[in-house]
């Protein structure tokens, strides 16, 4: 493949005078070769991936990519044969390091989702050799580099997937994260794409001054260093003034919450074999055991609420209206399952999952309603646990007034194809003595195969790639926002928690949204990673919560099945991570922390225009870009 400015220079070269109709033509661009230029991105990718949370360091080391795109850039903006093709493999080579953590899950998904996502840093590569020349590259990189995440970002699957974006490599870096609240990760990721242009520039005027022959005319290196560094020093600014915004807010202490661990293993959570023996009797047990060794003499409180992971209460509620629309003849997607589905199946699970939150407030109507279940629930010398006679009894096993959160699946009614049908909810429940306090909060961004297959299911090996290894093929939908929950403590207060799902927490709108629509105190997101096993995809994760508390100078807490759990303060930094012997991730254990609430609310600038900033972003990189097109055009022609 050749590309647009390689064919002009050679024209330019072919005429007896070197010139074009307008005058003199610009001195030709070096070219590049194929494995120069693929060895030049491979070079920012390997930046990029050592840069990133899980690799070096539990936090990454972000600063290693400051300067990531510049090898890219260089490249990029020289003219060579096949061009597009060295760069769009050196870009997905590049994304299946930074989306290697899948190969624990389904190794067939990541050549498509790197192959695809590709393709658009490759277009935008096309494009700075278009606009070379026009300007420095410390301002044409970065305006090509965040034009072309904005459109892997926004693009949905099978069209792109979006998860990294440079900016996220800066989470950890205290000088620079809270000018999120601004600009979010796209203003971080712009700050740092102009420090590689810059980097580019640099090289570009030392490898021009070894080459024999007049040198080409080169951009000024006072304005390169203004637009390459100028950013950088906009973006601590903005920190600065997100710092001393946080310090106006007056945090305050409060609702104090325990987050139970219990590092399930995701192939024993999806077997399901005996859910009740493997997970929830252990994770009952491990919540008892916290809350009664917490009342030591420097932590004589009791929580206001206990956590748990995602979908880890047995059993799948019902949501509002599923048994009329099943008695109407609304039925599940037919691949979801093989065998016709009861009404007192339903009726029985949603009892089930209800049942077992109310044993932890001593309110089982199992025992009394059904007491042969009870027996054999309960009765049996091997599987009784150590607070089994307390339940039977009547006893709580939370002190009362202490919630409980957690996540469980839910049956729901959705239209497909005009006809309603039932579907499946990834949800979290908040529950009181009295049962559920409120509808259920759900899940808004489905994980593409590993929850929804509606993107893939017309290509038959996908469905069945993911059927082997999920032994079912998922059914769930997202719902629009998600829910604010109020939460009550011991002392009367009331606290509204903007409540998120696993995949949720790599996106901004589910952080942004509810401020929007009403005050949120401080945001809590309920997890299970274990898909991924012990790999950088945790790492990630924890990156994208505190790059989201940045964004909204609210709190966050991960409540997790097998790691990160933390607690993230409203200016992105760590204040309590869940760790044994130095291992955050696979370990059981708990975590106590007093979650930090503003006393007078207020809502950032990224989170009041969060749903405008991609479009604004992107428009302007390519109006930018367009600009330079023509300047460059106007250049090779006078």
């Amino acid at each position: 493949m050749t590309d647009h400015s390689t064919t002009e220079a050679r024209e330019a070269a072919a005429r007896p005078d070197g010139s074009g109709a307008g005058g003199p033509a610009p001195e030709a661009a070096p070219t590049l070769g194929f494995l120069p230029r693929l060895a030049c991105t491979l070079l920012t990718w390997g930046l990029i991936a050592l840069a990133q949370p899980g690799v070096v360091a539990p936090d990454g080391f972000g600063h290693l990519a400051f300067f990531a795109v510049g090898p890219w850039a260089y490249a990029a903006s020289r003219p060579g044969r096949r061009a597009f093709l060295a760069e769009w493999l050196g870009h997905a080579l590049g994304l299946a390091s930074v989306y290697a953590w899948m190969v624990e899950f389904l190794p067939a998904i990541l050549p498509p989702m790197s192959i695809v996502p590709a393709l658009y840093p490759a277009l935008a590569g096309v494009a700075l050799r278009r606009v070379r020349g026009a300007a420095p590259l410390a301002l044409l990189a970065p305006v090509a580099w965040t034009l072309a995440e904005v459109v892997r970002w926004t693009l949905p699957v099978p069209l792109s997937f979006g998860w990294f974006r440079l900016g996220m490599l800066m989470h950890d870096t205290e000088w620079l994260v809270g000018s999120a609240a601004f600009f979010g990760t796209w203003g971080l990721t712009y700050g740092m794409g102009a420090l590689g242009g810059l980097a580019a520039d640099l090289f570009g005027r030392f490898a021009a001054a070894g080459r024999p022959g007049p040198a080409a005319p080169a951009p000024s290196l006072a304005l390169a260093a203004l637009l390459g560094a100028g950013p950088l020093a906009g973006l601590v600014a903005l920190d600065r003034a997100a710092d001393a915004a946080v310090r106006a807010q007056e945090f305050t202490p409060g609702p104090d919450v325990l987050a139970v661990q219990p590092a399930i293993e995701q192939r024993l959570k999806s077997a399901r074999s005996d859910w009740f023996t493997d997970l929830y009797v252990p994770q009952v047990t491990a919540t008892r055991r916290a809350i009664v060794e917490g009342r030591g003499p420097e932590s004589p409180a009791l929580p206001d609420l206990v956590l748990w992971g995602e979908t880890f209460l047995p059993g799948k509620l019902l949501d509002d209206g599923v048994l009329e629309a099943f008695d109407a003849g609304a039925r599940p997607t037919a691949y979801a399952r093989s065998r016709e589905l009861a009404r007192l199946e339903l009726e029985g699970y949603d009892f089930l999952g209800r049942d077992l939150a109310a044993v932890l407030f001593g309110r089982s109507r199992m025992r009394t309603v059904d007491p042969r279940r009870w027996r054999t629930t309960f009765g049996d010398p091997a599987r009784a646990p150590e607070w089994a006679d307390r339940v039977a009894a009547g006893e709580p096993l939370l002190p009362p007034g202490t919630s409980f959160l957690t996540g469980v699946e839910a049956w729901t009614v959705r239209k497909e194809g005009g006809e309603p049908v039932l579907k499946s909810l990834n949800a979290v429940g908040l529950f009181t003595e009295d049962g559920l306090s409120a509808p259920l909060a759900s899940k808004v961004h489905m994980v593409p195969g590993g929850e929804s297959v509606e993107p893939l299911k017309g290509v038959p090996f996908v469905v069945d790639a993911i059927r082997s290894v999920a032994q079912n093929v998922p059914d769930f939908v997202g719902v629009p926002e998600p829910a604010v929950l109020r939460l009550r403590t011991r002392e009367g207060r009331s606290f509204r928690m903007g409540t998120l799902v696993c995949y949720d927490n790599a996106f901004d709108d589910v952080f942004c949204a509810p401020l929007r629509r009403e005050d949120v105190d401080h945001f809590v997101v309920v997890s299970n990673e274990a898909w991924y096993g012990a790999s950088p995809e945790m790492d990630h994760m924890l990156a994208f919560t505190r790059i989201a508390a940045a964004q909204t100078q609210r709190a966050v807490l991960r409540a997790t099945n097998s790691g990160v759990s933390a607690l993230v303060g409203p200016d992105g930094g760590l204040l309590e991570v869940l760790e044994v012997d130095g291992v955050r991730k696979m370990v059981p254990g708990s975590l106590r922390a007093r979650v930090p609430v503003p006393a007078s609310p207020r809502k950032t600038f990224f989170a009041r225009t969060e749903a405008q900033q991609p479009l604004a972003w992107g428009s302007a990189m390519a109006a930018l870009l367009g600009l330079g097109v023509a300047l460059g055009r106007r250049r090779r022609s006078g």
